[in-house]
């Protein structure tokens, strides 16, 4: 657990000194150009507002990443009132409205390919494109970052490092998506993630092992059995003293970890009461300065609009990656129209060049097999 350096009060008001956890991410993640001045523009989608289990299974579909993101820009280099002149006029549906959304340049489109056919999308991206626009994001696999705590909670799982507690966070998440229907109905019967009998519940997770690794031929299973068998009589630490079947309560954490991960930048997010008040309960610091940070109607700010519209294009792009194995893309993508693979050319540049201006500006929570689909389309030759 990382220590917050400090926390005090001044005049009434809580301040929260973040500078150890700043220094964590840069040394774990070494993500580059942390102090760099950024204005970073924001907005979301498949917010369940609280992800929970019901007695029929989840309260918001699994598959439905949370997603925030936007447009970034170095500090005092957007582009020009002309360009955005000409942007909006090719975007708005009608002259008499206040805002450009997403389901403007949608027009109904239910799938990723069949959105990067509208014109209006291949506009907005092309002009991304073209004005050398930066696209950051944040997402979060509910359902994965839902079961990581039973790895977490074995300190085995932390032998091998980083990279192997990742691995087998990925093998258990991979097991239970082929069998998520008994695994959810386990879940539901002890309340998780506040396990009042860990005796009984590590003993349905052996005896599940056992059927779908009999032989013990798999590695990672065969270490996560062992774990647990030697923790039979144990606490699984970070399954006690929760709230019974709510696994994420709020997504106010992925705001603070975009803010402090540029804590130099300028951040303006689209108005979000709820996850506001979180924030604003302490004054966030980090190295003796208080980061800017301001919810905005989404009508005062251009520029949050068109995060809305990327947004919008990252949660099907997500969509298509969630739902095809990598060689089901790989047909995909050898079947594209000329339309279609221009505009895809362009996104994929547009995604890869923000990369490189800082990968900071894409973090997720998340399986290693859907990284390895981001990583094939990034990689991919169109």
């Amino acid at each position: 657990m990382i220590e917050l350096n400090e926390i005090r009060i001044w005049e009434g008001v809580i301040i929260v000194d973040y500078t150890e956890l700043v220094k964590a991410i840069s040394e774990l993640h070494n993500v580059p150009k942390m102090d760099k001045e950024y204005e970073l523009y924001y907005d979301e989608t498949n917010n369940s507002r609280i992800f929970r289990l019901t007695d029929e299974g989840f309260n918001f579909n699994e598959k439905a990443y949370f997603l925030l993101g936007g447009l970034a820009f170095e500090k005092g280099k957007l582009p020009s009132k002309e360009s955005l002149e000409s942007l909006v006029e090719k975007l708005r549906v009608q002259q008499n409205s206040t805002e450009i959304k997403f389901k403007h340049i949608q027009q109904k489109a239910k799938f990723f390919l069949e959105l990067i056919s509208k014109k209006r999308v291949r506009d907005f991206i092309e002009w991304l494109y073209d004005n050398k626009c930066w696209v950051h994001y944040s997402y979060r696999d509910n359902f994965y970052y839902s079961i990581v705590d039973i790895i977490d909670s074995l300190e085995e799982s932390s032998f091998g490092g980083f990279e192997f507690n990742r691995e087998l966070k990925s093998t258990l998440y991979d097991c239970i998506a082929k069998d998520k229907d008994w695994f959810i109905q386990l879940m539901i019967y002890f309340d998780y993630p506040n396990v009042k009998d860990h005796n009984q519940f590590i003993g349905e997770i052996l005896k599940w092992f056992d059927r779908i690794n009999p032989d013990g031929y798999d590695f990672n299973i065969e270490y996560l059995r062992q774990s647990m068998k030697s923790h039979r009589k144990d606490i699984l630490i970070f399954l006690e003293g929760n709230t019974d079947r709510v696994m994420i309560e709020n997504y106010a954490d992925i705001y603070r970890n975009s803010i402090l991960t540029f804590y130099n930048s300028v951040h303006v997010f689209d108005e979000e009461l709820e996850i506001q008040k979180k924030l604003d309960e302490n004054t966030i610091e980090v190295f003796g300065k208080e980061v800017s940070y301001e919810f905005v109607k989404s009508d005062n700010s251009i520029f949050v609009q068109l995060s809305d519209l990327i947004v919008g294009i990252l949660r099907m792009w997500m969509g298509l990656l969630e739902s095809h194995s990598i060689f089901d893309l790989k047909e995909i993508f050898l079947n594209l129209t000329a339309t279609q693979k221009q505009t895809i050319i362009q996104f994929q540049s547009l995604m890869y060049n923000s990369l490189l201006e800082n990968w900071g500006f894409k973090h997720g929570s998340g399986s290693d097999q859907f990284e390895e689909k981001i990583n094939y389309f990034m990689e991919y030759n169109f």
